[in-house]
């Protein structure tokens, strides 16, 4: 098997599309590597979402310049009362 860096990146994730992983479950396939879907994994996903995400502790800036000033980093998210931002500069 090649290094995994020298496989091509794929710019369009399909539902079918495979990615490598360990099982995790108890017994005989404990650590074994298994492929996983992309589906399958959002089947998972979603089915284990005990309740919708909440997102607290946010800063509240009215912009981006405003949110730099109190730390959030770009790509960070901010709040503009209850509007939800992301930094882009």
């Amino acid at each position: 098997m090649a290094n995994i860096g020298t496989y091509s990146n794929d710019s369009t994730i399909d539902a079918a599309d495979k990615l490598i992983g360990s099982d995790g479950t108890s017994g005989a396939d404990s650590g074994k590597t298994k492929n996983y879907t992309v589906s399958s994994l959002t089947t998972h996903i979603a089915a284990n979402l005990s309740s919708p995400v909440k997102i607290s502790g946010l800063s509240n800036a009215a912009d981006d310049t405003a949110a730099a000033s109190a730390g959030v980093p770009v790509n960070g998210l901010y709040r503009d009362g209850s509007v939800l931002k992301i930094r882009v500069s």
